[in-house]
């Protein structure tokens, strides 16, 4: 390994270890201030989560006189029902109080207690896909509604089931919510209907809900976890207004201020809106047609819990569609609740794909082609630690050619350094006639001066690729190796991989650098690379393990086949006459 080479793997793990670091400077995410122990019998303040959409702005007017919503009190009069949904993906309950969403549990996934993870926090106060008429300040979460069925059970492939959800007005009008369930999939429909006029001639049935509806996912979505903190670094709010995705994340948190809020709104076409944590996402889609506008309300805080503090983020996200004067109203939603799975929001085409985080632009292609070698390996082998392995392999097979060809330039570098100095000597009073002396060496010699670099040159984008895949995609979540590498997208927890790696970097380097002047860099390098890995993915780290102990094998068969500055300088010499 030559020092442009270390050079520029030095570059490439500073990239990585202050990526984060800088990232949470940027979003305030280390800028939380710790609340005060809370004491047995003290009420904690603190733990509500985000505040109803409709607190976004400000408080809608009551209507005038002379106008009546057809709503009141008598509607509220039947006792409140959930209605459970059980597919083969999720278990879903829903409130007959609102027709909202109170519960969803993932049956293929599982938090660090190993209990199947639930998405909608416990207790929070703005159920998601609740309906609210701002102008008219109706709620709809603050009715009943009758429903056609108590439970729906989709267990053959492919299967579908509907739950109808019915609220009749004193004013003669039905408002339907209605839930359409496909076995199989992670996203549902949810079709939103008013018949009977929206806004009558007559004030005795006039049914005057203003001039927009907002569809609301207020109580934004539970940290799953064992990092809470990487977690919680992820949590965000996305809006996708035309073809430009707007992502919202920054809380705005005074200094010592002990609660975070976050309000932000905006007008325009808006194709969907989303709340999302590390690995998982609900959004809200609508498909008969475009909403125009959203907004956003959350909250960051910390509480303690026996003397140590947690941080808590909940981030509400709601569509606003417009309302209009008809016989009828009728609107249809697709809802999707479950992973950030690249394939899976892609094959949506409306762009939810463009929430996964493959790292920037120039290297999200190497990160969609790592995670497709990734998947279609992982029907071979069913343990991603062995798909990782034959990566490395073939990574290794494809980039031997360039490596052979950077060892020669490598070496023929090194037989160039005494004619080198004494072109600096000859030549040091004249740099420009030192550059031209030494640039027609490197042509006489066939030497390019860069032609080391090229491996790394083409790895940098692959290893970063590598760093985000491992870090950010649902597939490498909890995937097991073998022995105590339980979650290859975790670090090691024991730190053998990353002292295996230092190792098999050491050896590497013992025998591929000759020089006096680097000695120091055999012992320094591995070091410094076991401070990079040892916070690593376990993954990250197994793969440039491998990478080195192929190194390894890779050297020895170079010095079998004579590629060694003794045997260089024979042939340097026949080259040269």
């Amino acid at each position: 390994m030559d020092k442009r080479t270390i050079i520029g793997l030095v570059i490439v793990g500073l990239i990585i270890i202050f990526y984060q670091p800088y990232m949470k400077w940027l979003t305030g995410g280390n800028q939380i201030p710790k609340s005060p122990p809370i004491t047995q019998g003290q009420v904690d303040t603190t733990t509500q989560l985000a505040p109803p959409a409709q607190e976004i702005k400000e408080t809608p007017p009551v209507p005038a006189a002379g106008k009546t919503s057809g709503l009141a009190q008598a509607d509220t009069l039947l006792p409140e029902k959930t209605v459970k949904v059980e597919t083969e993906l999720y278990t879903a309950e829903f409130s007959t109080k609102g027709a909202v969403l109170k519960s969803f549990t993932l049956k293929k996934y599982t938090d660090q207690q190993k209990e199947n993870i639930q998405l909608i926090p416990a207790g929070a106060s703005a159920l998601p896909l609740n309906l609210e008429f701002p102008d008219s300040n109706i709620n709809l979460e603050s009715f009943n509604f009758q429903t056609d069925k108590d439970q729906l059970v989709l267990d053959k492939p492919s299967s579908s089931g509907t739950i109808n959800f019915l609220l009749n007005t004193q004013s003669g009008i039905q408002i339907i919510k209605r839930y359409d369930f496909i076995n199989g999939r992670y996203d549902f429909n949810l079709e939103f209907e008013i018949l009977g006029p929206v806004q009558a001639a007559t004030s005795s049935t006039r049914l005057d809900l203003g001039r927009e509806y907002r569809l609301s996912w207020g109580s934004g979505l539970n940290s799953t976890e064992k990092n809470r903190s990487e977690d919680l670094n992820y949590f965000a709010a996305y809006a996708m207004m035309g073809t430009e995705l707007t992502e919202i994340k920054k809380f705005n948190q005074p200094k010592g201020v002990a609660v975070g809020t976050m309000q932000e709104a905006a007008s325009g076409e808006t194709r969907w809106v989303a709340t999302r944590s590390k690995y998982f996402m609900a959004a809200m889609v609508p498909l008969t047609r475009k909403a125009t506008g959203f907004s956003v309300s959350g909250k960051r805080y910390s509480i303690s819990s026996g003397g140590t503090p947690s941080e808590y983020r909940s981030i509400g996200v709601n569509l606003e569609v417009p309302l209009e004067g008809a016989a009828s109203l009728k609107d249809k939603y697709m809802i999707y609740v479950g992973p950030i799975n690249y394939r899976v929001l892609k094959s949506y085409q409306v762009d939810l794909d463009r929430m996964v985080n493959m790292g920037w632009k120039i290297i999200r292609p190497f990160s969609i082609g790592i995670l497709w070698l990734f998947e279609n390996l992982h029907k071979i082998l069913p343990n991603y630690g062995l798909v990782i392995i034959i990566f490395t392999i073939l990574i290794k097979g494809v980039f031997h050619p360039l490596t052979k060809k950077s060892t020669k330039a490598n070496l023929k570098m090194q037989e160039l350094q005494p004619k080198l100095a004494q072109l600096k000597e000859k030549h040091k009073k004249d740099p420009t006639r030192l550059n031209q002396e030494t640039m027609k060496l490197y042509k006489q010699s066939g030497v390019n001066p860069l032609g080391g670099c090229l491996p790394l040159l083409f790895q940098m984008p692959i290893f970063y690729a590598l760093f985000v895949v491992f870090r950010t995609t649902i597939e490498l979540r909890g995937a097991k190796f073998a022995f105590w590498l339980f979650d290859l997208s975790q670090k090691d927890p024991y730190y053998v991989l990353p002292i295996i790696m230092a190792a098999t970097m050491f050896w590497q380097q013992k025998i591929t650098i000759k020089d006096p002047k680097q000695a120091m860099l055999v012992y320094f390098m591995p070091i410094m690379f076991f401070f990079f890995f040892y916070n690593f993915p376990a993954g990250l780290t197994l793969y440039w393990t491998m990478f080195n102990v192929l190194s390894l094998i890779e050297t020895y068969y170079f010095k079998h086949k004579g590629l060694t500055p003794s045997a260089l300088s024979v042939q340097l010499a026949k080259e040269n006459g």
